[in-house]
Order: structure tokens, then sequence, then C-alpha cells
């Protein structure tokens, strides 16, 4: 135990003392001054610790909406464009080098003489890596705290939950930096195949929600042409029935009028018709690659769902949204007063899409996928001669 403890020790002298460690520590200092200058007063939102004043009927001090648009802010936007890339990239370079470096010729030599199992040390290096990442994310949170406290009056516990998120995204990534860096003892290759392997999950992710959001707006066009070609044969068989009636005992102008409806009609459906079948076509040749796609994803980790959990939490009680508030459908109507568009009914179904996958399932298969990669990491680790 005093030889783990020594050695996790080590692990954070030697990252504090990196001068990334402090960069981002110094960076992360500059986002919370930024974060702490947006506020709010009686009139609307300030900016610039109030030199800039923006006019608001909804969003001031005080109301639900300003709560809920500063804590969106920090999970949506800070959270993951900060913390879950620029730093986490700042770190990826910080914590490329321990393995590498620890397997360099000279130092394992030494380590590998103390009475400590290869198992123990291995694991042992692998959480001093990951405490770079908890130690920064942890003092962000405080930080973030203390600032939504300040300027919304929610003391929201649910903040610090971007620590452990952040720390299992960044452990996703590390995992594969560690199994190239024991593989090749080389910190460029293990940073370069672990942002090769960020960016094609990012590939996989965007090409799963960018087909996805096709495939449910083409739904919705399908829905709509059916309902189309259903209005337009209940139309055509009006015109039939008065047709039929007017032959009988109707005037010749009566007759020329409907028989011209009916033409009308019948083009009306050949069109709808036709419309609804490419439509299908459209539709059957999309969900082979939705479903390629869905198992491609499947055993990858899920990188932006985990940091996306943030938001899901922190919103859980609001009345409105911090999505409805940025799209303008929140206030009075709201997505209520108008019918939707395709593309917007799609993009609702993928945010529901999103929200039904499970927090279990989402971290379960990402952490599932980490003991793979750090099992054959270990395997090599514990099996090569020093």
């Amino acid at each position: 135990m005093t030889a783990v403890v020594a050695i996790l020790i080590d692990s954070y002298r030697a990252l504090k003392a990196q001068r990334l460690f402090k960069t981002v520590l110094g960076l992360s200092l500059v986002v919370i001054l930024g974060f702490a200058s947006f506020g709010f007063n009686e009139q609307g939102m300030t900016f610039f610790f109030g030199l800039l004043d923006v006019e608001s009927e909804y969003i001031y001090e005080g109301s639900k909406w300003a709560k809920t648009l500063y804590l969106g802010i920090f999970s949506y936007f800070i959270v993951t464009i900060w913390l879950g890339w620029a730093a986490t990239i700042l770190a990826l370079i910080s914590t490329s080098s321990i393995f590498p470096s620890f397997l360099s010729e000279g130092a394992v030599e030494l380590t590998m003489s103390k009475p400590v199992r290869r198992t123990t040390m291995f694991f042992t290096k692998y959480l001093g890596g990951l405490m770079f990442v908890f130690l920064q994310v942890g003092l962000f949170c405080i930080g973030a705290f203390l600032v939504v406290g300040w300027r919304v009056g929610e003391w929201n516990a649910t903040i610090f939950l971007a620590i452990p998120l952040v720390t299992l995204f960044f452990s996703y990534l590390f995992c594969v930096n560690v199994f190239f860096g024991v593989l090749t003892r080389s910190t460029l290759v293990a940073l370069l195949f672990t942002v090769l392997f960020w960016f094609m999950t990012f590939g996989v992710r965007t090409a799963d929600d960018t087909l996805s959001m096709v495939q449910f707006r083409t739904e919705t066009l399908v829905s709509m042409s059916e309902k189309s070609v259903e209005t337009a044969e209940g139309n055509l068989k009006e015109y039939r029935e008065e047709l039929v009636e007017i032959q009988q005992d109707g005037s010749d102008s009566a007759k020329e009028y409907y028989e011209s409806q009916l033409k009308r009609g019948e083009l009306n459906l050949e069109n709808e018709q036709k419309s609804l079948d490419e439509r299908r076509e459209t539709l059957n040749q999309l969900k082979p690659w939705s479903i390629t796609l869905d198992v491609i994803r499947w055993p990858l980790p899920e990188t932006s769902r985990t940091i996306g959990l943030l938001g899901r939490w922190v919103e859980q009680d609001n009345e409105v949204s911090f999505e409805e508030i940025i799209s303008g459908d929140w206030g009075e109507g709201g997505e209520e007063a108008r019918d939707k568009r395709p593309h917007e009914i799609a993009s609702d179904r993928i945010q529901e899409r999103e929200n039904s996958v499970s927090a279990f399932r989402i971290i379960g298969k990402s952490l599932l996928f980490e003991f793979v990669i750090l099992m054959f990491a270990w395997w090599i680790f514990v099996r090569r001669d020093y």
C-alpha cells in the first residue's frame, strides 16, 4: 500500500511539475472569469461585469429562465467545449509521456527493482494519469459552483457531477493512449493514435446522427405523403359521386366543371402517389446504412453522450430546457403555437432518442471498451521482458 501511495505521489509531482498543468489551470481560471462576467439585472442580461446591458422581457435577475440559461451555458458550452475538447487535448499531451517515459531504458529497470507487482504498478500509473484531469476538473467545478451561486443564487451540487463524467470521458481516450504507449514506447505515436481514435469516434457519431436526422425527416415526409394521398383519394371519390349525380339531372356547365375537377384530382393523386413511392424508396435505402452505423457505433465508447449526461441531469427539474431558450421555443405559446416543420420534428426525435439512452448503458458499454483495451495493455506490460 505504501508503494502504491508513493507511485501516486510521484505521478502527481511529475504532472504538477509540467508547465501544461499550470497552463491548463490558468486557462481554466480565465474561462471561469469569462463565465462570471455574464450576469443578470432587473432589466435583463449584463456582460463584461456590467459594462454591457441587454434588456429582455423574460431573462432577468430572479427569473426561472435566467437559472436555466446560466446552468445551460456551463453544461452545454463550457464543459463541452473547454473541458470536453480544449482541456482534454492539453491533458492528453501532458499524460501521453507517462508510460513511454516509464518504460524507457534506465527508468524501467530502476522501477522494477522495487518490491511492487507489475499489475499494481501498471494500474497505479494509470490512475496517476487520470489524476491530472480529476484535479483540474475538480478545481474548475469549485469555481463554477461559486460563480453560479453568486450570479443566480442557485447552489446546484449537480455541477460537481462534471468531475466524474469528464474523468470518465478522458479515461476512454487515455486507455487507448496507454495501450499504444506500452506497445510502441513512443509518446508521439501514442498521442497520434489516440487523437485519430478520438476523431474516428467523433466521425462515426456524427455520421450516425446525420443519417438518423435524414431518416427521421424522411419518415415524417412519408407520413405527410400518406395523409396527402388519403386526402386526394377522398376528394377524388367525392368528385366521382357528384359527377354521377349531375349526369342524371344536371347542367352541361356543372358536368364540365366536375369532369375537370376529376381530371385534376386524378393528376394530383398520381403526383402524390409518385412522391410517396419515391420517399419510401429513399427510406428503404437509408435503413441498411443506419443499421450498419449502429453496429459500428455499439462497441465504441460514448464520448459525447457521457459529457451530455451533465446537461440532462442539470436540467431534469427545469420547466424550460436550455435548448428551448436558445431556439426561441419558449415563452408565450412556444412550439405549440405553430406546426413544426419536418426537420424540426426530426430534431425533436433525435433529442428524444438521446434522452432515452440510459446513463447505465452509456457508461456501462464505454467502460466495457475501456476494460478490454486496458487488459490488452496490461498483458503487454506484464509479459514483456525488461
